[in-house]
C-alpha cells in the first residue's frame, strides 16, 4: 500500500528536526550509587538525580584561586540551563557542586556560598558528605575526575613566626555530564567553549 504523501512528509520533517549528538559526546561508564547532604540539609544523590541530565563540578567554599572562576561560570551554565527549562515545574536537569573539603563545607556553609552566586535551588544544589576520604572515593573513582588533598604543614616547618597557609586542594576543574541512565557522557573546561559544549551535551540528552 502507498504510504500517503502527507504522512511522509511529516516523518521526513520529524527527521529532519532531530538533534545530532555534539561533539566529545561519549559513555565514560556508571556513576556509582553515592548519597550525600544538600545545602538544605536534605539529601541529594543517585535517587534523587535518578531520571535526570545532570552535571557535577568539584569546589570548596575556601578556595582562594580556581574555585571563584568556577563557580562563575557555573552561574553561567545555570541561567543559560534556565533559559531552556522555563521557570515552572520541576527541572528535568539540575548542577550539583560536590565540596571536595567536605569537613568545612557543612550545608551552612554550602547555603551561603550558593546566595553568593545566585544559585537558583530548582536548577543549582551544592553536595557535601562530612568526610574527605568518602568524597575522594567517589571523585577519584566515581566521576574519574582528579582530587589530591596535600598535608597540612607540620610546625616544625614553618619558618618562626609564619603561619599554615590556606588550604590548596588539586581538584578537577570540569563540568561533567551525566545522563539519565547515570552513565558520565563527558567532561568539559570550564571557559567559554566548555561551556557551550556541557550546554550542547545536555541539551542533546535531555531533548531540550
Amino acid at each position: 500500500m502507498a504510504i500517503p504523501w502527507r504522512v511522509m512528509l511529516t516523518g521526513l520533517l520529524l527527521l529532519g528536526c532531530k538533534q545530532q549528538p555534539p561533539e566529545g559526546l561519549d559513555d565514560l561508564g556508571v556513576v556509582p550509587q553515592w548519597s550525600m547532604t544538600a545545602e538544605d540539609g536534605k539529601p541529594i544523590g543517585s535517587a534523587q538525580l535518578q531520571g535526570k541530565v545532570w552535571v557535577a563540578n568539584f569546589l570548596f567554599t575556601s578556595c582562594p584561586t580556581s574555585c571563584p572562576p568556577l563557580a562563575r561560570a557555573t552561574a553561567e551554565l545555570q541561567d543559560k540551563l534556565q533559559a531552556l527549562v522555563g521557570k515552572d515545574g520541576p527541572s528535568p536537569v539540575q548542577i550539583v557542586s560536590i565540596s571536595v573539603d567536605p569537613e568545612t563545607d557543612t550545608p551552612a556553609v554550602l547555603s551561603d556560598f550558593a546566595r553568593k552566586y545566585h544559585a537558583n535551588p530548582r536548577l543549582w544544589h551544592f553536595a557535601t558528605t562530612g568526610n574527605y576520604d568518602k568524597t575522594e572515593q567517589l571523585v577519584a573513582e566515581g566521576f574519574g575526575q582528579q582530587l589530591i588533598k596535600p598535608d597540612p604543614p607540620q610546625p616544625g616547618d614553618l619558618a618562626p613566626g609564619a603561619s599554615p597557609t590556606v588550604l590548596e586542594i588539586a581538584h578537577s576543574l570540569h563540568f561533567v555530564v551525566i545522563d539519565r541512565a547515570g552513565h558520565i557522557r563527558g567532561t568539559w573546561d570550564k571557559d567559554a567553549a566548555g561551556i557551550a559544549a556541557t550546554l550542547a551535551a545536555v541539551r542533546y540528552l535531555a531533548e531540550l
